[in-house]
């Protein structure tokens, strides 16, 4: 089972809390995490695309890094650990985000994927830069970032599109030189549009994991029969969080004191742009359906408990059919540390990265 870190690219991460810890991205900060959780056993790593935060006491997420140019500088700054970069399609133009991606990759020597984010849940980011089409675009989004991939694979693998849809038309667009392999693109939807894209562009798929295990696993069955009819075998990454203490008692009161302590301003700020999206089954409604804990943890599944509860509970989850977890924690650099030391090994579903391996 792979392990990956969702990397806290934006203010204060992934935790709506105003006692989790605070801070605003850095590149050193980010270049620390992902160096250690080389170190630790991680093998892969996603950046999320953040343009505009939601405010709130702790003012959560409204500083950002740029996701692409991060992973381009984490190319460098790493050996082996495959890197997700994420482009918001409304934001950036689909050669521009080939042409990007292409870059990075050839950077990290092959370790790059390509994240779309379609946008919806958060239309206000897109508002303020003028580059939001109306609420009616969320009953299109897919089709549209349908066509936007089609675009982008056809100049990965012909150097040329003459594209003619409905929303991208080109003649004799171009882009040199081309990748000398497959690229991947992740999908980050859970809608049944977003299903259905991710059976023709997509080679892996990102997903929340939400409700627990069992949830989790009832999810994963459908999207596996869903890629049976369609004659795929893409397996989704899945995030989840972690917050890890010396016993199940300091950790079980360490994620209830954020949840005690929700930033709530930002949270209604998220939820009300969350509650605009139309789409059905999608992260959306699962966002506009939260209570305080689930807001506070962006609707993703928190395990907790020392490291020895946290490496039983591992195992546990990774008995689900997906290609892998991307961790989310409170204190990324200390909680990775802790991580490798003391739960991968006592893990039996946990097989280190090959360049781990070899050491």
């Amino acid at each position: 089972m792979e392990f990956g870190i969702f990397i806290p690219s934006a203010r204060n991460g992934y935790i709506i809390s105003e006692t989790s810890p605070q801070y605003s991205p850095t590149y050193s900060h980010m270049k620390e995490i992902i160096q250690t959780g080389e170190e630790n056993g991680f093998s892969f790593a996603l950046s999320l695309s953040a343009l505009r935060g939601h405010g709130g006491t702790t003012g959560f997420w409204d500083d950002a890094l740029e996701s692409m140019t991060q992973m381009a500088a984490l190319a460098r700054d790493t050996t082996a650990m495959k890197l997700i970069g994420s482009v918001n399609i409304l934001a950036i133009h689909p050669a521009i985000a080939a042409r990007m991606a292409m870059t990075i990759d050839q950077i990290s020597e092959g370790r790059f994927s390509l994240n779309i984010v379609p946008g919806g849940w958060h239309p206000r980011e897109l508002e303020t830069m003028n580059v939001w089409p109306g609420y009616e675009y969320n009953d299109y989004r897919w089709q549209y970032a349908g066509e936007y991939c089609q675009v982008v694979r056809e100049l990965w693998e012909k150097g040329v599109s003459n594209f003619k849809g409905k929303h991208f038309q080109y003649e004799d667009l171009r882009m040199g030189p081309k990748p000398d392999h497959h690229m991947n693109i992740v999908c980050a939807g859970a809608s049944d549009d977003a299903i259905q894209f991710t059976t023709k562009y997509a080679d892996y798929s990102f997903r929340l994991a939400w409700g627990g295990k069992d949830a989790l696993e009832g999810v994963v069955e459908r999207f596996n029969a869903q890629m049976d009819e369609a004659g795929r075998t893409i397996r989704p990454y899945v995030a989840l969080g972690v917050v890890m203490a010396d016993t199940d008692e300091e950790a079980e009161a360490k994620l209830q004191n954020f949840i005690d302590n929700a930033d709530l301003a930002a949270i209604n700020y998220m939820l009300g742009g969350a509650s605009t999206d139309s789409a059905q089954g999608g992260t959306s409604e699962i966002l506009a359906s939260m209570d305080t804990k689930g807001a506070v943890q962006m609707s993703t599944d928190f395990i907790t408990g020392s490291p020895e509860s946290i490496a039983r509970q591992l195992d546990e989850w990774a008995e689900i059919d997906v290609a892998g977890y991307m961790l989310v924690f409170p204190d990324y650099v200390e909680d990775i540390k802790r991580m490798g030391r003391e739960v991968f090994p006592l893990m039996k579903n946990f097989t280190p990265p090959k360049a781990l391996q070899a050491v």
